[in-house]
This record gives C-alpha cells, sequence and structure tokens, in this order.
C-alpha cells in the first residue's frame, strides 16, 4: 500500500496543478476583461476573439476532467507519488537459436529456441534504482538422446509442454548504491559465478549456448545461476595498477523455497593487464523429483544430462575463473568442484578464446568438460517407478564459433558443435545458427 505522502509532497503537487491551470484562467479573465471594453459596434470585429475564448475555455473543461479521472483511476495519494522516477529507460533484444544435429542413429533439423526480453531500468535519484527483464520464450527441446524412443543417442526435437510462448524473469532487483565499494541489491538476481553465467546480455556474447554445466537456463546445474534474495558488491583500488571485487549474495531459488543458499566471489583485477582472476564459493541444497515428474527430466537445450536432479541433497562448491583481455584477444577459463553430500562430487571446468580478426568479425574456441557426478535414475517403470543411485558420467564438447555485427545493434553467430555423450563413446555434431537483435 502506498504511504501517504507528506505535506511537502502535497504542498509540490499543488503548485504544479495551480502554476499549469492558473495561466490560462488569466488569460481568460484578461480576454473577457477587453471583450467588455470594446464598443458595441465593434462586436463583428471581435469574433475571433471571442472564437478563442471559447476554445480556450473548452481546453480548461478537457484538463479539469482529466485530472478527475486521473484522481478517480490512481487515488489522491497515489497521484502525488506516480511516474517520479528521474530516468526511465527501456530496451530489450530478440535472439533465436536453429540447429542442424547429426548423430549415430540419425539427423535432425530445427528450431531450438526464441526469446524476447525486454529491459527497464528506472533512476530514481542519486543512489536508488530498479532493474527488471520480463522475457517471452518459445522452446522446442534439441534432445540428443530422446527418451520417448527405444533407440538411443538419436537427436530429436519435441515440442514444448506449452507450444504458446511462455514468461520467465530473469532479473528483477531493487538497488541502492552507496558507492563503488558497496551496492545493495535485493530481488530476484544473478549469481556472480563463471563466466558465461556472468555475462547475463546474450546479444553480447560470442557464443549464444552456454557451457556443458550452465546450458540449461536459469538452473542449478552446478552452481546457481539466478536466486531471490540480496546482494553485496563492490570494488577498491589497491593501486594504479589492480583492484580488488566482492560480490557475496544469500537468498533461496524457486526449486528450494525453504533452504537457504548463500555464495562468495573475490577478485583482482590487474587493470593494466586486462587480467581478472576470482575465487568462488557457495552452498545450498538442490531440491530433487519424484513420480511421474522422474519421466519428464530428460536432456534439453542441446545438454546430454538432464536439467534437474532426481535425487535431493545438499551441497558446496569452490572454484575459479579467470578473464584475459589483450587487444583483438578475449580469453575465459573457469574450473568448479562441487561436494555432493550422498553423491558422487562434480566436476567442471570451460575454456574459451576469441579473436576478433575484424572489427565486426570475431572467431571463437571453446572447449568444455563437464562430470555431472551420480543421482537417482530410473531403471523400471513396471508396475510401478524404480529408481537407484547411479554415476551419470562426464561429457566433453570442442566448439568453433564465427560472430559477425553488420551493425552495432545485430549479432550474427554459426557454431560448430563436436559432443562426446556420457557413458558411451557416441557423438553428436551440431551445426547451430542463431541471431540477436538488441534495442
Amino acid at each position: 500500500m502506498p504511504t501517504a505522502p507528506d505535506e511537502s509532497s502535497q504542498r509540490k503537487a499543488v503548485t504544479a496543478l495551480i502554476s499549469g491551470v492558473l495561466p490560462i484562467v488569466l488569460l481568460i479573465s484578461t480576454l473577457n476583461a477587453h471583450a467588455s471594453a470594446q464598443e458595441p459596434g465593434a462586436a463583428a470585429e471581435d469574433q475571433d476573439l471571442r472564437q478563442a475564448l471559447g476554445e480556450m475555455r473548452a481546453r480548461v473543461d478537457e484538463l479539469e476532467e482529466q485530472q478527475a479521472k486521473l484522481t478517480e483511476r490512481l487515488g489522491s495519494r497515489a497521484v502525488l507519488q506516480a511516474y517520479t522516477a528521474r530516468d526511465l529507460d527501456l530496451g530489450g533484444h530478440v535472439t533465436s537459436l536453429f540447429s542442424a544435429m547429426h548423430g549415430d542413429d540419425r539427423s535432425r533439423a530445427g528450431h531450438v529456441v526464441s526469446v524476447v526480453e525486454l529491459y527497464l531500468k528506472a533512476q530514481l535519484d542519486e543512489d536508488w534504482s530498479l532493474f527488471a527483464t520480463p522475457g517471452f520464450y518459445l522452446f522446442n527441446g534439441g534432445l540428443l538422446d530422446d527418451p520417448a524412443t527405444p533407440t538411443r543417442r538419436d537427436p530429436s526435437f519435441i515440442a514444448d509442454e506449452s507450444s504458446e510462448a511462455s514468461v520467465f524473469l530473469a532479473r528483477m532487483e531493487a538497488q541502492w548504491h552507496h558507492s563503488d565499494a558497496l551496492s545493495l541489491s535485493g530481488g530476484v538476481i544473478g549469481t556472480p559465478h563463471g563466466t558465461t553465467n556472468r555475462e547475463y546480455f546474450i546479444p553480447a556474447r560470442t557464443i549464444a549456448l552456454g557451457s556443458l554445466h550452465t546450458r540449461a537456463l536459469l538452473e542449478n546445474a552446478l552452481y546457481p545461476q539466478q536466486i531471490v534474495g540480496l546482494r553485496a558488491a563492490g570494488k577498491h583500488v589497491l593501486s594504479e595498477t589492480g583492484r580488488m571485487e566482492y560480490d557475496a549474495y544469500l537468498g533461496v531459488q524457486d526449486s528450494a523455497p525453504d533452504r537457504a543458499l548463500f555464495g562468495l566471489r573475490l577478485a583482482y583485477e590487474f587493470t593494466e593487464l586486462g587480467l581478472n582472476v576470482a575465487a568462488n564459493y557457495g552452498s545450498g541444497r538442490r531440491s530433487g523429483r519424484s513420480g511421474f515428474d522422474l519421466l519428464t527430466n530428460v536432456p534439453a537445450f542441446q545438454s546430454p544430462f538432464p536439467p534437474q536432479f532426481n535425487g535431493a541433497r545438499d551441497y558446496g562448491f569452490v572454484g575459479v575463473d579467470v578473464q584475459w583481455r589483450l587487444g583483438d584477444f578475449v580469453s575465459k577459463a573457469e574450473f568448479y568442484q562441487s561436494a555432493e553430500d550422498g553423491y558422487h562430487d562434480q566436476r567442471a571446468a570451460s575454456t574459451e578464446l576469441t579473436w576478433f580478426a575484424l572489427a565486426h568479425l570475431g572467431i571463437s574456441y571453446r572447449f568444455d568438460y563437464y562430470d555431472r557426478g551420480s543421482d537417482q535414475v530410473v531403471v523400471a517403470t513396471s508396475p510401478s517407478i524404480v529408481t537407484m543411485p547411479l554415476d551419470v558420467g562426464h561429457a566433453t564438447e570442442h566448439l568453433v564459433g564465427l560472430c559477425y555485427d553488420p551493425c552495432p545493434s545485430v549479432r550474427l553467430r554459426l557454431d560448430f558443435h563436436h559432443l562426446l555423450m556420457p557413458r558411451s563413446d557416441a557423438v553428436v555434431d551440431s551445426v547451430n545458427l542463431s541471431w540477436s537483435l538488441s534495442f
């Protein structure tokens, strides 16, 4: 509920209303006096003046009617508080991804995902701001191992549960900026871990699809990609050649709203070298699935692993991420190790190098390794669903990509994937075509 405005706010609102209407009223009074002072014989000559006077009176009546409707709709208190942002920015992007996949059994080509995402930012004053990213997506699962057929390792596409566009909210936060050393945010926030995950703005990515352990958008495969909670971040200059950065968070995930998780990233940036090295730590709980939900937990987004876990467990993780920019070269790397309570631990490594051969053309190579550890796996479905702990295995992927920017607001990408599937010697090759248009 909005709070009652103080006396100062009321005074400002009344002053603004008077300042807008009073000049018109005074002008009408002046014209009336002028018309009354004219000789009777000059009435015909003042026809234009009377017509202008009538139009101004009609305009005043219209303004009074609009003000009454606005007050009725929002309430007298809300009128004084609405639309008070100092700056309001609106942007967004449209991104689409199509793929042609070739496996040991067959080949398939189709649409993977299209996303429309808006970026809304309101700067309330020097310290306070709001940021939100309502998004709409149309998704068709690009499955590397289609569970709906008896043949294994056969790439396929299946429609999403809802073929119409669905809504997601990746970011929605209020921020208080005290100084470079301290900013506090609350709401739906992104976590600072990894390299692909921290590069949230998809149009800025040279490779649209995330690394193997971040490929399922917004899911907690190894470390959480988003949470609902609080975050504190800042940086401190230590010398002319370096500065410290920190980012800490505390909150919950939608999949486990009753279990708090937290994490921390500490980084040192060598400003002259363009090198950023960071240590990461986090802890939380992975929620599990049961019953029929186990059968719907299938690989998607060209990932060899299901996006969620069947067996619930507590976890902790540590990791290192490195980013280095040198002239036309940009390199990234991250290494993570988790400790899973009651299950095998997870490991992930990803390295990416991009060379901007031309101002608008980048060539990338990325290597991913992801050991998913173990999980509860369905081994029988008759007469009931039976599960048992099983090592899920690891996968590796080599990727070569091209990105081209015909203009600052458009990025086109062509990626070639070579994926070695877990627990087998099967291989899946994919060619992905994607584009992002931002505004």
